[in-house]
């Protein structure tokens, strides 16, 4: 039998229906009368606010069930603005804003009940009824089942009936089943928040590549594990061996000290200055040690601090490399900060639509206005491949309709949602794809990826044993043809 429930999702779990956030710029008597109930339909959701206590019940259905709150009532109130019975709350973490309406009791959206949860002691666990809620959330807010070609009432005539009593073990393996089939690298369960979550992608990152190569090589355990180091360090070493002598020993200094932060430097291809900036993930300078939300514009700051470093090295470059190839994603509003160095007048970035109950509900129409700070306006090649990943690939999307930008590689991983966290009455937190991202030309890249201009495979085994670089090389040789 799995171990299936984690102390730690328990004990989360239970704080956080306590609802223990302070406000201390209202008084105890403001906060005694504060008694308040907004509903949000398309995020299934309930705010119960009392005094300085905020509640989150999930809303899966008619069903109701409270649930860990991840906005907590001082960012909730610093963000939300009230018109009549509607709140609008600027999710200063996101792109979009989530809208609330007013209710006066919570029975009158759960009419269907209010479920015991794992927090409760007369709690009993049904893979049955969890199977079943599941099913019913991915139903009411799954955007992509069109697009992967996923009958979903057939998944649950298939495995409702192979459910009994209370198997948790059993329950694992179905869902597992599923997310398999569907192969969504967003769409994800944590059945343990001590291990890795269950999740399934349908296209090889660089991780896996490699495993699939220490696999055909016969190398089991430690020197499985081994070989995907070493490969890993290869590609690095491959990219830095191109770099010019002035910036090279910078670039070598700061992958040292931390091989998953922004680096640059400047590649020299017969006379032409080539700048090169590799972004492994737009979570940078964020603080990521428990699981509430946050106001990040701390940490796009700081970000924008280091792009006024990157692009003042950078300035006098002919050309610019952006290399994404194996960016895992992160905050689309941090990329956000990157695109206004490369845009000349106001831009539409994006169009964000949040799927509920079979249709896609406008969001918002995301647009950029130029950056003051040091900016680059010269021709960029933007590099990408399957492993180009969630906030990576919606900032591919963005710069590939850009007229100076070349994308090179491999279509992105096709995962550009959001990750849209939910909670299960036994513990269990899984996410899934709920907005559907379109640029400017209205291409979403779901499932398919972003395209490239030119397709260059870019971990090729055999270049990278020959101490190349397949796509800087492609790069190279169409500047020395020009």
């Amino acid at each position: 039998m799995i171990k299936c429930i984690a102390k730690l999702v328990v004990t989360i779990f239970c704080i956080s229906l306590l609802g223990c956030n302070s406000d201390s710029d209202q008084s105890d008597i403001i906060k005694e009368q504060r008694n308040e109930l907004w509903y949000s339909d398309i995020y299934g959701e309930i705010k119960q606010i009392s005094g300085d206590s905020v509640v989150t019940w999930q809303v899966t259905g008619a069903f109701c069930y409270p649930i860990i709150t991840l906005d907590p009532l001082p960012l909730f109130d610093s963000f939300s603005q009230k018109y009549k019975d509607q709140l609008i709350y600027e999710r200063p973490y996101d792109s979009g804003p989530a809208s609330y309406r007013s209710i006066q009791n919570i029975e009158d959206v759960c009419t269907d009940g209010i479920l015991d949860t794992i927090a409760g002691n007369s709690y009993e666990f049904d893979a049955e009824v969890i199977f079943q809620l599941f099913w019913l959330d991915m139903q009411n807010h799954y955007a992509f089942f069109k697009e992967r070609n996923i009958d979903w009432e057939h998944i649950y005539e298939v495995y409702a009936p192979k459910l009994h009593g209370n198997d948790e073990e059993q329950l694992i393996n179905i869902i597992s089943e599923i997310l398999e089939i569907l192969s969504d690298g967003h769409t994800r369960l944590y059945y343990n928040l001590d291990e890795e979550p269950i999740s399934f992608e349908a296209k090889l990152t660089l991780a896996k590549r490699l495993e699939q190569e220490a696999h055909d090589l016969e190398l089991k355990g430690e020197a499985a594990e081994n070989y995907i180091i070493e490969q890993t360090v290869l590609v690095r070493e491959n990219i830095t061996q191109y770099l010019n002598k002035a910036t090279q020993p910078a670039f070598i200094a700061r992958n040292t000290l931390n091989s998953f932060s922004p680096n640059w430097g400047i590649i020299d291809v017969e006379g032409i200055q080539v700048g090169y900036l590799s972004l492994p993930h737009f979570v940078n300078f964020i603080e990521t040690d428990n699981l509430e939300r946050q106001d990040i514009n701390y940490a796009n700051e700081a970000f924008n601090n280091l792009l006024d470093e990157v692009f003042i090295a950078l300035d006098g470059t002919q050309k610019l490399i952006i290399d994404i190839r194996d960016n895992e994603g992160g905050y689309d509003i941090q990329a956000l900060e990157l695109i206004k160095r490369f845009i000349s007048g106001n831009t539409l970035v994006w169009d964000i639509s949040t799927f509920y109950a079979g249709s896609l509900h406008e969001l918002i129409t995301v647009y950029a206005e130029p950056d003051s700070r040091p900016y680059y306006q010269n021709d960029i090649y933007l590099l990408t491949s399957n492993g180009t990943f969630s906030a990576g690939e919606s900032f591919a999307l963005a710069m590939s309709t850009l007229p100076k930008v070349t994308l090179v590689g491999e279509p992105t991983a096709g995962a550009t949602s959001d990750t849209f966290p939910r909670m299960l009455p036994n513990g269990w937190v899984y996410e899934l794809s709920n907005e559907y991202y379109k640029n400017c030309e209205g291409l979403n890249a779901e499932v398919l990826g972003v395209p490239v201009d030119i397709e260059v495979d870019p971990y090729d085994k055999s270049a990278r044993g020959e101490k190349k670089d397949l796509t800087i090389e492609k790069i190279i040789t169409l500047l020395t043809e020009d």
